[in-house]
């Protein structure tokens, strides 16, 4: 479920709207938008009745969200979201070229791969890793 709040509306709105939610079991993630706020409620929220939290003067709409990821939902928080990697930028614009092995089996091997991957314009490293309770027959990589 997904809180829109009104442009007008104030910080101690949003807290006094997320605090609400919060005392009815639920957690809350609040996003602040270049125009407006709006707050996603996490966890069951089945029992909420909608026109309860509607009546509050700060909010615009309460929209139920169906689609799955509701964290990395578009609906949810529309700006890009840019992750800092050791300097490098993923998101926004910024394209990121993650190479390395499916199974790292030395630092050996691990620095000549990543000696190739940087060359070949990598700019991130990446290695799996033998999981014990995955059965080796399974193994894929």
């Amino acid at each position: 479920m997904i809180i829109v709040m009104k442009s007008t509306a104030s910080k101690e709105d949003v807290e006094k709207v997320s605090e609400s939610v919060e005392k009815l079991g639920l957690r809350v993630n609040v996003v602040n938008g270049a125009t407006q706020s709006v707050i996603g409620i996490i966890g069951d929220t089945t029992k909420v009745d909608p026109e309860s939290i509607e009546v509050d003067p700060a909010v615009e709409k309460v929209m139920h969200v169906s689609e799955p990821y509701k964290l990395a939902n578009r609906a949810f928080h529309p700006e890009d979201s840019v992750i800092d990697v050791g300097g490098v930028k993923i998101g926004g614009g910024h394209l990121a070229v993650i190479a390395g092995p499916c199974s790292v089996e030395s630092k050996e091997q691990v620095i000549e791969i990543a000696k190739a991957a940087k060359a070949a314009g990598a700019n991130l490293l990446r290695g799996g890793a033998f999981k014990p309770r995955t059965s080796p027959y399974a193994f894929q990589g």
